[in-house]
């Protein structure tokens, strides 16, 4: 009997949770969070983290360079661009740890990660530190889903799945 995409996906998430919550946070720095949570996270719902077609950090996708000239991208580059089919999918800025309180309480944040995702004509915009996971349609201002902490990644996986899996994507 095999295990399916989603039960492998739910049991990556829980392996991460436990190593968070076994985690001295006030010590990572943003790199450390997105080695250690993030991109684990990302992989674990399917996206490729070694192929940067798919996962792009810290810069834009080929194929969106070659359609947007240099001088209409936004300033400062997203923290990672997942694609799907060549095409910008989802936009992530990403926060460390160590970032306490609400991730969302700078409104300039939102702001400029909703701006890349219009001009990448992403679907989703996701601002995360691990601890806390908001996702953003690329226009609306109201997120569609907010995790507070790592346990509700578990508690409301089917929520999660549906908007970062990579086979929800593909359907």
């Amino acid at each position: 009997m095999s295990i399916s995409n989603k039960e492998l996906s739910r049991s990556r998430i829980k392996e991460l949770v436990s190593r968070w919550t076994q985690s001295r946070r006030g010590d990572f720095t943003e790199q450390d969070t997105v080695t250690n949570f993030i991109l684990p996270f990302l992989e674990s719902f399917g996206w490729n983290k070694y192929d940067v077609c798919e996962v792009k950090q810290q810069g834009y996708p080929v194929s969106f360079k070659q359609r947007l000239p240099a001088e209409s991208r936004p300033l400062d580059k997203p923290d990672c661009v997942i694609s799907l089919n060549d095409k910008p999918y989802i936009v992530f800025e990403f926060k460390p740890l160590a970032d306490g309180g609400v991730i969302d309480r700078y409104n300039e944040r939102v702001k400029k990660l909703q701006e890349k995702a219009r001009k990448l004509n992403t679907r989703y915009a996701v601002l995360t530190n691990f601890t806390e996971t908001i996702v953003y349609g690329k226009t609306g201002e109201k997120p569609l889903i907010r995790f507070g902490e790592p346990k509700e990644y578990l508690s409301r996986f089917e929520e999660l799945w549906k908007y970062l899996s990579r086979e929800s994507a593909n359907q």
